[in-house]
């Protein structure tokens, strides 16, 4: 492990080849489809009971494309939203609801952050998380085995490795699981590998004061999440409150949790406990949830949105988008 992680360092520290690598092609015929899943869910008489929020929507997308899948981050841009995958993919695509509640058609753009060939030059492809840097519209995106964060321009064309050697320090499949930028302008990453060896709860947090900069060495915090829940995703409410997603894996299958906290807990040497505010058990919305963002309704409501990671299992899970509500 030691190796793994000063291989790693060094990786971060060196120049790397993929620094100078051609942009990938974009896809530019995503065929992705919707189906709306809440006609069937009202259809059974007993909507899905989630706890404080609401599920006012729920779609599942699909496509073809061997490129399409296995999302682990999710945030908003102008036009609707983002997300990034485990291989390298990342599609931008309206919000599903326009028809209802602004005129626009459903539309997407999926393409290539990286190529999955250009892994033999030590390129990260295990995109899990994802944030928009306000007014430029650039890609902030967080990797699993990789201590960098990159910046990528809107187009893709243009991207900017930030060397972070604070993330050797996780081990590998258990690094950035969740971040976001706060409106205070400070970025917060946590782990989802386990703050201390006997402790199954704790995971450890990062706070930057911008957004990260090459070899930063930022403050630390600590989030307790509920027992078998690994943090995989942060997002801010309008309102200023801080969200993060928890999901559990075991033989009966994926649960998530949502937990609330406020935007002055996180400081440095704080441990955090967020308010469970919600729980995804139901079967038929349960799944693999990495992705979520938060956004202000044309009624002044806020409203959570959920995206789901397929784990290359298109046969056996879905990519799921789920949007809640708090109850009134």
């Amino acid at each position: 492990m030691r190796a793994l992680k000063l291989a790693l360092l060094i990786l971060a520290l060196l120049p790397a080849v993929y620094c100078h690598a051609p942009k990938p092609p974009p896809v530019t015929d995503p065929r992705v489809a919707l189906v709306d899943l809440m006609p069937a869910l009202r259809k059974a008489g007993r909507m899905p009971d989630t706890g404080a929020l609401q599920l006012v929507g729920a779609w599942q997308m699909r496509s073809g494309n061997p490129q399409f899948g296995n999302f682990s981050g999710l945030a908003q841009t102008g036009e609707g939203f983002v997300t990034v995958g485990d291989r390298g993919g990342v599609l931008w695509f309206s919000r599903p609801d326009w028809p209802r509640d602004r005129p626009g058609p459903w539309r997407t753009r999926l393409a290539r952050l990286i190529n999955l060939e250009w892994r033999k030059y030590r390129y990260p492809v295990d995109a899990e998380a994802v944030a928009v840097e306000p007014g430029t519209r650039n890609l902030l995106v967080a990797f699993e085995d990789a201590p960098i964060v990159e910046r990528f321009s809107p187009d893709l064309a243009q991207r900017t490795r930030i060397p972070l050697p604070v993330f050797a320090e996780w081990p590998p499949n258990q690094g950035p699981e969740a971040m976001t930028r706060l409106a205070d302008g400070r970025t917060v990453v946590v782990g989802e590998v386990y703050a201390r060896w006997l402790d199954r709860t704790r995971h450890p947090g990062l706070i930057f004061p911008g957004e990260p900069r090459p070899f930063e060495i930022p403050a630390r915090f600590t989030v307790n999440m509920p027992a078998g829940y690994r943090p995989s995703e942060l997002a801010q409410m309008p309102d200023g409150r801080l969200l993060v997603l928890g999901r559990n894996f075991s033989f009966a299958g994926f649960r998530s949790v949502i937990g609330l906290f406020a935007p002055a807990d996180v400081r440095p040497g704080a441990t955090i406990t967020p308010r469970v505010i919600a729980r995804i058990s139901d079967p038929r919305i349960r799944e693999n949830y990495e992705g979520m963002t938060v956004t202000r309704e044309a009624d002044g409501s806020q409203a959570i949105w959920l995206i789901s990671d397929s784990n290359e299992m298109v046969w056996a899970q879905r990519t799921l988008l789920l949007k809640l509500r708090l109850k009134p």
